[in-house]
């Protein structure tokens, strides 16, 4: 009897496996770093900066600064994924959320030596306050709500036309999930119907777009029906729209526009596991970049 696969890491495990390799850089990058007196009131100036701070980051060499920006790249691109994960705060978790992520930015930009209070006088304590801002980051997502569908699942066209089934992957997430149809994909089939590049290609498409359509005899499919067993279908009709997408993603490019929605359906529903069946190498690339976990079909 064959095993049944083993699932990979979910959207917020991803971005807390990556958020773990960013602390322990930012650790590294505070080991090659020096802290040295920066307030530039002196006695007898005749005049005195308010404010100033004693204690900032002393100049980094090349290799530091190098550490520091390819720190300060990767802190950026994920930023806004895990912000995703909370697109209503309450007061309380958006302030931490602001306080910890300003924390880590700050203390790569290092602008403004003498104005920075947050810099410690010794390197261990500022070691400490640095996760310290990691850990408030971390148990953010103890907040998470629980979600009625622990698992959910996106599915590209490819994988669609390949297996029109949205039951076909319970033996690799699970008996019961949610499936999404994406906008994106049902216009790329309905495409591929009427204009496919051959006969084969052109009847899995309206093969797969028949059995879509038979899932309307079992409800609303905008609320969400019954596939089989325990595996619940919801067509989706909004368009990705957001400031909070990382802005590397062209809403014009369809591989890009089902990432989008797909990372918005997650911000939605952020206590569930969320997958994506496709096969398709350049999607599983993106979607790789975005900490979103795909399944082959």
């Amino acid at each position: 009897m064959p095993q049944k696969k083993s699932l990979p890491p979910t959207y917020r495990e991803r971005l807390l496996e990556q958020l773990d390799a960013i602390e322990r850089d930012y650790l590294a990058v505070l080991e090659g770093s020096e802290i040295q007196y920066v307030n530039p009131n002196r006695p007898g100036d005749g005049f005195v900066i308010l404010d100033a701070a004693n204690w900032g980051w002393a100049p980094s060499g090349p290799a530091l600064e190098s550490q520091r920006m390819d720190l300060l790249r990767r802190l950026r691109g994920w930023e806004p994924r895990f912000r995703l994960l909370f697109p209503h705060p309450t007061p309380e978790a958006a302030e931490k959320l602001k306080d910890s992520l300003e924390h880590l930015e700050r203390w790569l930009v290092r602008e403004g030596t003498w104005s920075d209070w947050s810099v410690p006088q010794h390197m261990p304590e500022a070691a400490k306050l640095l996760q310290a801002s990691v850990q408030q980051l971390r148990s953010l997502t103890d907040l998470l709500p629980t979600d009625p569908w622990p698992v959910r699942l996106t599915i590209d066209t490819n994988a669609l036309i390949d297996n029109p089934d949205l039951a076909a992957y319970t033996g690799q997430i699970g008996p019961r999930y949610m499936a999404h149809l994406l906008p994106v994909v049902l216009h790329e089939l309905d495409e591929k119907k009427r204009a496919g590049r051959t006969d084969v290609l052109r009847e899995a498409a309206k093969k797969a777009d028949r059995r879509l359509k038979g899932l309307r005899n079992n409800g609303d499919v905008t609320l969400g029906v019954r596939v089989a067993g325990d595996v619940h279908a919801v067509f989706e009709y909004i368009e990705p729209k957001s400031d909070a997408l990382p802005n590397w993603l062209d809403l014009d490019v369809p591989d890009d526009r089902f990432i989008a929605s797909t990372l918005l359906l997650q911000s939605r529903h952020p206590g569930s596991a969320w997958y994506v069946a496709t096969s398709d190498i350049n999607l599983q690339t993106k979607l790789h970049a975005v900490a979103l976990p795909f399944i082959e079909p």
